[in-house]
């Protein structure tokens, strides 16, 4: 469900929340003050911190890949790299809607706790809910959170 209000940009963004009259129209600021305008496609892939976590997440993945300025073009070419054998293209999935998942609960949890977590730490918790999320879904798995 998340992903598709992502993908259809149903989020409650600031942008989003302003145009459904949710909060005052100066108020679109970017959650971690960085000047821009608080839009699904900043916060995912224009807010710096987040840009650090994909790049993490790139070289974690063992590839080279230039994100595109759209949010569904981002998660629809990640997950389908025709440099990658096709039986990865569902775990490139998961690893893809798993970031932007981690990075909507940080942006969340920057709002409404006034915190912020490292982005190490962030690219952790990507690791392990992807782990989570493929292995709860492909109990014949052979591989284990170390090997992931």
């Amino acid at each position: 469900m998340f992903v598709w209000r992502l993908l259809h940009n149903r989020l409650p963004t600031k942008d989003n929340l302003i145009r459904k009259r949710v909060i005052h129209h100066e108020d679109t600021a970017c959650v971690g003050g960085c000047g821009g305008q608080e839009m699904a496609a900043h916060l995912l892939l224009g807010y710096t911190v987040f840009g650090n976590l994909w790049h993490l997440i790139f070289q974690w993945v063992g590839i080279s890949f230039i994100s595109p300025e759209s949010v569904a073009d981002h998660l629809h070419q990640l997950g389908q790299l025709a440099s990658v054998p096709r039986f990865t293209h569902t775990f490139l999935k998961v690893i893809c809607h798993a970031t932007a998942w981690v990075i909507w609960k940080e942006r969340n949890n920057m709002i409404f706790n006034n915190n912020i977590q490292d982005v190490v730490h962030l690219l952790e918790t990507v690791k392990f809910l992807s782990y989570s999320w493929l292995k709860a879904n492909f109990l014949t798995s052979a591989f284990s959170y170390t090997d992931w």
